[in-house]
């Protein structure tokens, strides 16, 4: 396997699970409130709840305040990115170098961009990042590449090398997986769960891309653990010392959260994230 094909924090301790949260997923809360938290009092919910970074999406008109606020609360950091030109990457990885965020992962192109095509442009933006001592991995997610399965199976035949960030619930709903025996998804899916090198927790039930799980005991959100398990123990296979698993709870505000007619959240992200933090924790300890 390449090098940078897992994130690895320079210390002599045993593989362990890193657990985040999504900058994002913060958005609009607390749930249906007139009063959105502000950015310090999101970062001290997710300090004091136990996770250990959060990933930002930034530009050079917010990455200061965010980074001083992360900083204020011992907060690590991811960067994500959209990119479409090799030029994007540059952007995001310097960003990266200079913000000292751990890794960076990528919604690459857009899903009409031939596979060969493809290939070309991520190899070359993960070299740029590799050589900037960056992992860099390719978010498994709609609208870009690769937006589905077969698309992500294409990628691993051309680019054996390549390494998700894996948001599965993307590949459940495009593919209508239920969980099902007879449908053999993690089956199918192994060629990327073995490639998979960090987490986005979110759980589609196979028609929706996010859904309330409860407390994470249905057959839903079981189905999910055991994809999340099938990844870490593939990983952890070649893991040595200083190996992070970073998984982030990663679910998003209206439209990706089902609403009310009138707009209303009826599911509470916050709670829910929890819930994801615990449905990971489940997972890595069944991977062992």
């Amino acid at each position: 396997m390449a090098a940078f094909d897992r994130y690895n924090d320079g210390s002599n301790n045993p593989p362990r699970l890193q657990i985040q949260h999504s900058l994002w997923s913060l958005i609009g809360l607390p749930m249906n409130a007139e009063t959105e938290w502000t950015l310090d009092e999101k970062l001290q919910r997710v300090k004091a709840a136990g996770f250990e970074g959060v990933e930002c999406w930034l530009s050079d008109a917010d990455e200061s305040k965010h980074k001083a606020a992360l900083d204020q609360h011992s907060l690590r950091l991811t960067l994500g990115h959209h990119p479409h030109t090799l030029d994007d990457v540059r952007q995001t990885v310097d960003r990266a170098k200079r913000l000292g965020a751990d890794f960076v992962f990528a919604q690459p192109l857009n899903p009409f961009v031939p596979i060969r095509e493809a290939v070309v442009f991520l190899k070359e933006a993960r070299k740029t990042a590799n050589e900037e001592g960056l992992c860099f991995w390719v978010e498994t997610h709609r609208n870009n590449i690769p937006e589905s399965l077969n698309q992500a199976l294409e990628l691993v035949n051309a680019d054996p090398e390549i390494r998700f960030t894996g948001d599965f619930s993307h590949f459940v709903v495009v593919s209508e997986f239920y969980g099902l025996e007879y449908e053999k998804a993690i089956d199918r899916m192994m060629p990327i769960l073995s490639r998979t090198s960090h987490l986005h927790g979110r759980i589609s039930n196979g028609e929706q891309v996010q859904v309330d799980v409860g407390d994470g005991s249905g057959q839903t959100a079981q189905f999910f653990v055991q994809i999340w398990t099938t990844v870490m123990r593939e990983w952890r296979k070649s893991a040595g010392p200083g190996d992070v698993f970073p998984f982030a709870s990663e679910l998003g505000p209206p439209r990706y959260a089902i609403t009310t007619p009138d707009g209303k959240e009826f599911s509470d992200r916050w709670e829910q994230s929890l819930v994801m933090k615990k449905l990971a924790q489940q997972a890595w300890d069944q991977s062992a």
